[in-house]
């Protein structure tokens, strides 16, 4: 599989360096994520590439209010990173039974515990780390631990989990539900 890394500057580079110059070529290719890659990257390439918008209306969204942002600064205290992880689930006993796989990006502290990331808006994370974090199964609700194995998504899989995990971050704060 051809690979892509997301660079902390938002660029998207081959494995020889080159730049990518046409995004949509490269959807399919592993994503990697390099050094000092944050959320930051992330909304830096949407910026830099507007055929990418055009994938997810959240993007564009995204993209639009990235200038009213701050520029630096963006990390909540106590969370070290965040994590996109692809999740495997079985559910559905008793039968009928389904398969579901989808994306779940989650605040990871220091220590490695999860942090929920939904009390803060999407530019008050703009600086916290990004990894791709291991893939998870789930059967029937019931979390297995030792059954963890390398996340590996293609540029189109990365811009559609981060772009629909963030979309819950966008309501006003008038609007947010309280638990």
């Amino acid at each position: 599989m051809d690979e892509v890394i997301l660079t902390a500057d938002g660029m998207l580079r081959a494995m020889s360096g080159a730049a990518v110059a046409d995004p949509l070529r490269a959807l399919a290719m592993r994503v990697t994520l390099g050094p000092g890659c944050a959320l930051r990257s992330f909304m830096r390439l949407l910026l830099a590439h507007p055929d990418l918008r055009r994938l997810n209306d959240f993007a564009a969204e995204f993209a639009a209010q990235y200038g009213q942002w701050p520029d630096r600064d963006c990390a909540p205290a106590g969370l070290s990173r965040l994590e996109l992880s692809r999740v495997v689930e079985l559910i559905g006993h008793p039968a009928p039974a389904r398969l579901e796989i989808y994306h779940v990006l989650r605040g990871v502290t220091a220590a490695g515990g999860d942090m929920e990331i939904k009390p803060w808006r999407v530019e008050a994370l703009l600086d916290v780390p990004l990894t791709l974090g291991p893939l998870r199964h789930v059967v029937f609700g019931d979390r297995v631990d030792e059954l963890r194995f390398e996340t590996v998504c293609n540029l189109f899989e990365f811009l559609e989990g981060i772009c629909w995990q963030l979309a819950f971050h966008g309501a006003p704060l008038e609007c947010a539900l309280r638990r």
